[in-house]
């Protein structure tokens, strides 16, 4: 099993396109700093406004479409950072890299979180199998 990319179903539907356009490490770093704030998406958006200063014109033109003349509130970074840990958990837990007590101490949970992690994820793995075959 490869490492796994980031899973943008399982993100807030507002955080899936910055993760998109910009990157888990550039969506992290501009959540650090921005996150629960509120932006205006301008219909026609210049170098010179705001929101094209801090995400860039990609990243507003993109939004446009949802957010046209509208205000749009960055989401927080916990969601981000919480899917990436789950992740992280199920790789090493595949791959027989880590041990529970290990993922405990690392991530600072209980076992009985790791287990649930790794459980759900199974769970997910099992039923897209089964679609699969459908």
């Amino acid at each position: 099993m490869n490492k796994p990319k980031l899973d943008l179903r399982a993100l807030p539907y507002g955080l899936r396109k910055l993760v998109e356009i910009l990157g888990v490490d550039k969506t992290i770093a501009l959540l650090t700093e921005h996150q629960g704030q509120m932006f205006y998406i301008p219909r026609k958006p210049t170098a010179n406004h705001e929101a094209v200063k801090i995400f860039g014109i990609e990243l507003v033109q993109a939004l446009v479409d949802e957010y046209e003349n509208k205000h749009y509130q960055m989401p927080m970074l916990h969601k981000v950072l919480q899917q990436i840990r789950n992740q992280e958990i199920c790789y090493a837990l595949d791959n027989k890299t880590c041990s529970i007590q290990q993922l405990v101490k690392r991530f600072k949970i209980t076992r009985q979180q790791v287990s649930s992690i790794y459980s759900t994820y199974q769970e997910e793995r099992a039923n897209e199998t089964q679609l699969n075959l459908l």
